[in-house]
């Protein structure tokens, strides 16, 4: 895997990890809905292990673990530590690491917000909240305790320290809402720029062409194919003019593919996967086919096309155009994607305050003992893999 594969890959996994953690976990059915658990945007809300060993990160009273950035970060980090050299994955690990460090940093310095915030008889509101979201839990479980407490287990907690965590994330829901602007007003003309600026990228369909193929190569005409006083390149070049001819009367295109043409297409008709126009998809000497396609319409044969020592047939299946849905069609999108970009500057300009207050010091130097750790383990010839685990325990993409 390149370092630029490895980067994509994890930056794919940071953009949404301040909102739902890189885990896959996901909240036990309970307190929120899901509207409101986009008023929530702490990071990690769903990988809670146990805080155990290694170098620690001092964040006021509390602190954070090696070994709980670790094992939030084994699932993603894991497969490319397995295949790449130290260096390449520290570089490409360390930016993801440094989202997971902040946002640990993040939950335990917005919930101190929250606590200092909150009136003096706030645990007893709490309590009363938490029962019910106990029971509203475990009754999504069809009121099966064992079947709830597998799901805490698998979370990394057991009930005491579900019940710390739920105590936790309530109080920081109540505090957010109370502290950030549900919703701001945008005018009409905000809303038209803001389409603009998406609208090639969200609300716009590229034009696609599809159709099939039958490709003659002079080089793997038979004996036989080639008359006298004929080259390899004349006998192609007539042969295709024959071909089209026939795929142009209406014989069957693909029969004619399966039976003349040759490369691997051959076997299936001849059939091209769809091609969205002016992405370059298509390899040489394939490339200027998508040229000749886009001006056919579905049905039309045209054919030889000659490039690079190959004779092409090609019969159009469609040719789609592009379009874009007018600000009309997405007016009620485009607000709901601002609204939710205003809540997240919101948060975001919040907790770079808080961490800036915060001047956590050791931040940076955690954060390479912790990608550092990452490759000792799972790399090649990592301590994980020499005490025992076989390539077949290793996760893979």
């Amino acid at each position: 895997m390149s370092k630029k594969a490895l980067a994509l890959g994890l930056s794919a996994c940071v953009a949404v990890m301040l909102m739902s953690g890189c885990s896959g976990n996901r909240i036990p059915q309970g307190t929120f809905t899901p509207e409101q658990m986009q008023h929530i945007p702490l990071s990690n809300h769903y990988d809670l292990p146990a805080a155990s060993g290694g170098m620690t990160l001092a964040v006021y009273s509390e602190a954070i673990t090696a070994e709980e950035i670790l094992n939030m970060a084994r699932k993603t980090l894991q497969p490319a530590a397995v295949r790449m050299e130290k260096n390449a994955f520290e570089t490409g690990a360390a930016p993801y690491i440094r989202e997971a460090v902040k946002g640990k940093v993040t939950d335990i310095l917005v919930y101190q917000e929250a606590r200092k915030s909150a009136p003096e008889n706030i645990d007893e509101s709490l309590d009363k909240a938490l029962d019910s979201e106990i029971s509203r839990f475990v009754s999504s479980y069809g009121n099966n305790y064992a079947l709830a407490e597998k799901k805490i287990k698998e979370m990394g907690m057991d009930w005491r320290s579900f019940r710390a965590y739920q105590k936790k994330l309530i109080m920081t829901q109540s505090y957010i809402n109370k502290n950030f602007k549900e919703s701001q007003r945008f005018s009409y003309n905000e809303l038209v720029d803001f389409y603009n600026r998406i609208k090639d990228e969200q609300f716009c369909k590229a034009p696609t062409v599809e159709f099939s193929l039958i490709d003659i190569m002079p080089n793997e005409l038979k004996l036989e194919q080639i008359a006298e006083n004929q080259t390899r390149e004349q006998a192609a070049r007539q042969l295709a003019e024959e071909l089209t001819g026939k795929a142009s009367a209406g014989e069957d295109f693909a029969e004619l593919a399966r039976t003349w043409s040759h490369g691997p297409l051959a076997a299936i008709g001849g059939k091209v996967t769809p091609v969205t126009v002016g992405e370059g998809s298509l390899p040489k000497p394939y490339d200027v086919l998508e040229t000749a396609a886009v001006q056919m319409q579905a049905g039309q044969v045209r054919g030889p096309i000659e490039n690079d020592g190959h004779f092409f047939i090609l019969k159009m299946t469609s040719n789609q155009p592009g379009i874009c849905k007018s600000f009309a069609e997405v007016q009620n999108n485009v607000e709901e994607q601002m609204q939710f970009e205003f809540r997240q500057k919101q948060y975001s300009d919040f907790v770079n305050r808080l961490v800036r207050k915060a001047n956590i010091d050791q931040m940076d130097r955690f954060v390479d003992y912790c990608t550092a750790q990452a490759y000792q383990r799972w790399g090649r010839n990592g301590t994980e893999l020499a005490a025992g685990a076989a390539p077949s325990d290793v996760t893979t993409p």
